[in-house]
């Protein structure tokens, strides 16, 4: 069995990968990056952050998210140096790919405070950041004591990794259709969120911003699908429900967002604490997920190789 040490440092692994996400949104969403100018400094002679209030540009976003992301890339290698005696390539094989994505996805992030990322790039560094969830969140649910003595269900992972599949498509075709406001400031719809329902004059590529409601829709019916059968075979059953309430909240969110209007600001007119939360949101339906699927796998029964 999994030793106690091992289980908490990828628990905290996970932890850490997921609040880095999120708050990679928040940043997003504040357009937090450039208030910290140098990397891995704030600033040219200063090292932590200039307090400031508000949520736009604030520069403590930013450092506090560079500071959660360099400690999770420690506990990802040490929970990967933990299993490495183990057979199942759940804690053998995924943190270490979940370092090496999250290092990728860190270092295009030094890039984008450095210098001009190019679309493909940030297309790589949002899909390295949800693959390392993904893969953290799928060892900590094996590790889990209870895990060995319960079997995999197929059905319920194939139909959760359909669902988030569909969710990866629709976050990266965001960043694709995202436009520039007037300002010159990328739109909010290239930060971790769902479609808002209605295409936007201020993106671009229509085609494809209806495509990404689409693939919101569908993804809608597989999370219920999901959450459906998780309760019928007892696995997994907590976070699909999460995962249905937080996509409920996450279509409230869209409802105010729309009927305030938009404008085309840094936000697209959205108020900044809505921004925050609508994002955050759409990582803990990922992540919650990703601990439907990591429970669907069933856990680990032995160490050694």
């Amino acid at each position: 069995m999994p030793s106690i040490r091992h289980r908490r440092v990828t628990r905290w692994a996970t932890l850490f990968i997921v609040v880095t996400v999120a708050l990679g949104g928040m940043v997003c969403a504040t357009d937090s990056s450039s208030a910290c100018p140098a990397w891995p400094v704030c600033y040219a002679d200063q090292v932590g952050p200039v307090m400031q209030a508000g949520w736009l540009k604030n520069p403590v976003i930013e450092f506090v998210h560079r500071a959660i992301s360099f400690a999770a890339l420690v506990l990802l290698g040490v929970s990967g140096w933990m299993g490495r005696r183990y057979a199942d390539p759940r804690a053998r094989v995924f943190p270490w790919v979940a370092l090496a994505c999250a290092i990728g996805s860190a270092v295009f992030g030094m890039m984008i405070i450095l210098f001009t990322l190019p679309l493909g790039l940030s297309l790589l560094d949002l899909a390295f950041a949800l693959i390392a969830m993904v893969l953290i969140t799928i060892t900590d649910a094996a590790l889990r004591p209870r895990a060995a003595a319960l079997p995999a269900r197929r059905g319920l992972a194939r139909l959760t990794t359909a669902a988030l599949s569909v969710l990866i498509v629709m976050h990266l075709l965001g960043s694709v259709v995202a436009g520039t406001t007037p300002d010159g400031v990328a739109s909010f719809t290239r930060c971790l969120s769902w479609p808002l329902w209605e295409v936007h004059d201020l993106d671009r590529f229509p085609a494809l911003q209806i495509t990404r409601i689409v693939l919101a829709a569908v993804a809608i019916v597989v999370i219920v699908a999901v959450a459906a059968l998780a309760q019928r075979q007892r696995r997994g059953r907590v976070p699909a429900w999460i995962a249905v309430a937080l996509v409920a909240i996450e279509q409230i969110l869209a409802a105010v967002i729309t009927t305030a209007g938009l404008a085309p600001t840094q936000t697209n007119g959205i108020d900044a604490t809505i921004a925050v939360t609508y994002s955050a949101v759409a990582v803990a339906i990922m992540w919650a997920l990703c601990w439907v699927l990591g429970e669907s796998l069933g856990g680990i029964r032995t160490q050694s190789r």
